[in-house]
């Protein structure tokens, strides 16, 4: 079985801040999608995602999307995409691809902040 406490089998990919532009109170341009650059390698991966401004009712954070490259400038083809809750950390185990994919994480179009944090797993 597979031991993921050990904190030096996890490297940290992804730890940023997004802010929705807001005029008069009310959000005029929601948060853009996270899409970090790092293409993923290990099938499982960690994430957690936190908003300073979200009320104490929310639960959802956004959708965390798995897609890997196509060839013949097609884009991103989709694998899996998971519901991720707010604030608690979740591990996930890929099963569609389970190497050489990317993540995009959709944050809800009311949130005024977001932080996501995103660790890969390196251990067997």
């Amino acid at each position: 079985m597979t031991d993921f406490s050990d904190l030096t089998k996890w490297n940290l990919i992804l730890d940023s801040t997004k802010n929705a532009t807001i005029s008069g109170g009310s959000i005029i341009e929601p948060i853009a999608p996270f899409e970090p650059s790092h293409l993923f390698l290990s099938s499982v991966v960690a994430v957690q995602v936190s908003s300073v401004s979200a009320k104490a009712t929310w639960y959802k954070a956004g959708y965390l999307n798995q897609a890997i490259p196509v060839p013949l400038s097609l884009g991103l083809a989709l694998g899996e995409s998971r519901l991720i809750s707010l604030l608690t950390p979740v591990i996930i185990n890929f099963l569609s691809f389970t190497s050489n994919y990317k993540l995009s994480f959709e944050v809800p179009k009311y949130f005024k902040d977001c932080t996501l944090k995103i660790w890969e797993f390196t251990g067997e």
